[in-house]
């Protein structure tokens, strides 16, 4: 797969993402049904987190990320922690829209490069970077089963 396939993905993996709002409140984003260690607000969060964190960490190329996204919505981190300003839907909606675009210009041309360590036996920041794919179709997976809890209510 080719550097502009990549970035084809991570834009398509993200409308679906996007997609996923629709029709969501701040108030249904902030519900936690039983059995759901976080809720749709936690989960957006973490996916710009968690890819940002990891282009940062594997590919040593920072991407710009509201420090308090990793107070928030790192691995570990849940709701009933949070203090101080949690960001909205809009704000997280933007970073959202906003992430693709800013991952390609910080990647272009660095996909084939060794990652600083590898990640569950891969070695590239490319396959670090398709990992995350993964990583957001779970979490969409959980925002889509919240969604459905919280609907029935």
């Amino acid at each position: 797969m080719n550097e502009e396939q990549v970035f084809q993905q991570i834009a398509l993996v993200r409308k679906a993402t996007l997609k996923m709002l629709d029709g969501i409140t701040e108030e249904q984003a902030d519900l936690q049904p039983k059995g759901f260690a976080n809720n749709i607000r936690w989960n957006l969060g973490h996916i710009v987190a968690a890819q940002n964190g990891m282009v940062a960490k594997f590919a040593g190329t920072p991407v710009e990320t509201p420090p308090r996204f990793f107070q928030l919505f790192a691995p570990g981190t849940k709701p009933a922690d949070w203090e101080g300003n949690v960001p909205s839907l809009d704000e997280l909606k933007k970073h959202l829209e906003e992430q693709p675009a800013l991952l390609q210009e910080a990647l272009t041309g660095k996909l084939d490069e060794e990652a600083a360590e590898e990640f569950l036996s891969m070695k590239t920041v490319g396959e670090i970077l398709n990992f995350t794919l993964y990583h957001e179709g779970v979490h969409t997976g959980t925002i889509k089963a919240i969604k459905a809890q919280t609907d029935q209510k």
